[in-house]
């Protein structure tokens, strides 16, 4: 069926109930490549997150500081293990509707998250989905250096690679539907035609008001 427009999901609390971020570190300390300081750092800053938002780029990078001297391999394996065996139980039975309406509609869909490759692609695998934009980290000679590659995937950045992945892909954004739950999710959901929010929390609620876009759960 011919491809006729985008359909991008975010991950963490939208197409699935819960966050892969804190879900993975509990893993990761399990494993033993985080330490019981990092674990407790990690869930610390994902507080700060909630009651400051606006600085969720910067916190997200000091939250993926643990990372540093971790092997790609290591990871990759938790991570894995936490997307096969963990979070797929998590996956909306509502947002498993939407990807399937868009796929019998030839839509392209998208993983579009802050998220790391290595949680979004076993559970784009699971769910067929075409592509996956996302935050990537340094690696070193096998290792990860603990620094950002480029820009955290959030925010005002979701916009710009959802825009360049309609320019690169002649899609119109006019036509392409976004997903997400948080008020920095606004970016990516004024860029599109078709705006949802699902179980937004409350400031991205009041947006959907003030928008009328459409609201799931």
């Amino acid at each position: 069926m011919k491809e006729t427009y985008a359909a991008f999901i975010d991950l963490d609390k939208t197409l699935l109930s819960v966050n892969s971020g804190k879900t993975l570190a509990k893993a990761a300390y399990k494993s033993k490549i985080m330490s019981g300081k990092n674990l407790l750092l990690a869930m610390g800053l994902s507080i700060i997150y909630k009651i400051r938002p606006k600085n969720a780029e910067e916190i997200t990078k000091y939250m993926v500081r643990w990372l540093k001297g971790v092997s790609v391999s290591d990871l990759n394996n938790v991570s894995k293990h936490v997307a096969e065996d963990i979070l797929i139980h998590y996956i909306r039975p509502e947002i498993i509707k939407e990807i399937n309406y868009h796929k019998n509609e030839g839509a392209t869909i998208i993983i579009l998250s802050a998220s790391l490759l290595y949680i979004c692609a076993p559970i784009a695998n699971y769910l067929s989905i075409d592509a996956i934009i996302c935050s990537s980290m340094e690696t070193k000679n096998g290792l990860f250096t603990g620094r950002v590659e480029g820009n955290i995937c959030i925010g005002k950045e979701k916009e710009i690679r959802l825009l360049d992945y309609c320019r690169q892909e002649k899609l119109n954004p006019k036509e392409a539907y976004y997903y997400g739950d948080s008020f920095s999710d606004h970016y990516a959901l004024e860029a599109v035609g078709n705006a949802i929010c699902v179980a937004p929390e409350t400031k991205l609620k009041k947006r959907a008001q003030e928008k009328k876009w459409r609201v799931i759960g």
